[in-house]
């Protein structure tokens, strides 16, 4: 008679090295909810050692209101009968020892060992799928509106023209007459506003093509300044604005960015940082510094002494017309995020100890082809 399987030492030694090897975090839990049995999967997706989890309740794993319902629902279903995720795979949240959070998908199947009832869920970090989704959608949502501002900015623009043409006629017609010229210039300005607006999100929705070349880039943020304090001089000197620019020892020569757009971003941060600081003694800080053993990276970390973000918005300072200015279009920031997210890189807003806002910028040290990013 063949040995049953379950009974062969190979075999189960077999069993055990799959489940420990595996991606995905395979849990044990007994009817009360407390875990028996967890693989490596487990221990390298949550954050927590094997002694950490088992002999605990799995609710551990789940953040609010998961956490507080869980033993509920499970003893719900041991009273019931009544199956609503077990024998189905489902999307739900999972909480590491960090206390972050990220997606999920977990199947649940019950088991019967040894006249005891348990529980095993296979639990999948979905985060990249997610990011996907996430860039598809607002991929279509960005060609969509593409499209509509590509119409838009067209016919607008020759109603512009016209009016712009009108109302230098109107100008010249009342230059004597000083309350209606100040009304025909604020006339002015607002259309220039409104040209503005439909550039910028003509441009936020527009695909995002970088090339890439070898960039002095402490020339490049010198030179970006220079061209800020001539344009504006006056207000730069009544504000008593001070600038420096500081790079470690190791700061290459040269980096592999796109100048023209990576120069975009570097001007609408330096802007913010000036506007921040229109009071007396301002203080704008450029550092530039490598982080070549842990990501092989390097930082643009553009601070001032304003008046800083609240914590609340210093998210929400990249989300499509967003602002906390009088004046802007909110998308100013957005689109510096899509730039840096076409190099590869991320952009962060902080808190600094000036007590104004740091932005943040990392950036991949390797050189890359050249690539069109639409997202």
């Amino acid at each position: 008679m063949n040995q049953k399987p379950k009974s062969n030492p190979v075999y189960q030694e077999q069993l055990a090295a799959i489940l420990d090897n595996a991606v995905d975090a395979i849990i044990t839990i007994s009817k009360r909810g407390v875990m028996v049995a967890v693989n490596r999967g487990t221990e390298k997706m949550f954050g927590y050692s094997n002694s950490e989890l088992v002999g605990n309740n799995i609710n551990m794993l789940m953040p609010t209101p998961y956490h507080e319902n869980h033993d509920e629902y499970l003893a719900k279903y041991l009273e019931s009968g009544i199956r609503k995720i077990i024998g189905i795979g489902r999307e739900v949240i999972g909480r590491r020892k960090d206390g972050s959070v990220f997606p999920i998908h977990l199947a649940v199947s019950e088991i019967h060992l040894h006249d005891e009832q348990l529980f095993t869920g296979i639990i999948r970090d979905i985060s990249d799928v997610k990011a996907v989704e996430k860039k598809l959608v607002q991929n279509e949502r960005l060609a969509a509106i593409g499209q509509m501002m590509a119409g838009l900015a067209h016919e607008s623009r020759n109603a512009l023209q016209k009016s712009h043409a009108c109302l230098t006629n109107l100008a010249f017609d009342v230059r004597e007459q000083p309350e209606s010229l100040d009304l025909v210039h604020k006339v002015q300005n607002a259309l220039d506003h409104l040209n503005s607006l439909l550039d910028e999100v003509r441009d936020y929705a527009a695909p995002i093509v970088i090339k890439k070349s070898q960039v002095n880039l402490e020339s490049l943020i010198s030179e970006t300044w220079q061209q800020i304090s001539i344009a504006h001089a006056e207000s730069i000197e009544q504000a008593d604005i001070s600038f420096s620019l500081e790079t470690t020892d190791d700061f290459p020569g040269s980096v592999m960015i796109d100048r023209v757009r990576l120069g975009q971003v570097i001007w609408n941060l330096l802007e913010n940082a000036r506007t921040a600081c229109d009071s007396k003694h301002g203080k704008i800080e450029v550092n530039l510094k490598c982080n070549r053993n842990l990501k092989n990276t390097f930082q643009v970390v553009i601070s001032d002494n304003g008046p800083g973000i609240p914590s609340t918005n210093t998210q929400l300072v990249f989300e499509p017309f967003f602002t906390t200015k009088t004046k802007g279009t909110g998308l100013g920031l957005a689109i510096c995020k899509r730039i840096v997210d076409a190099h590869s890189g991320t952009i962060a807003l902080v808190n600094n100890e000036l007590g104004g806002a740091s932005f943040v910028c990392e950036l991949p040290m390797e050189p890359s082809s050249t690539q069109s990013i639409n997202d």
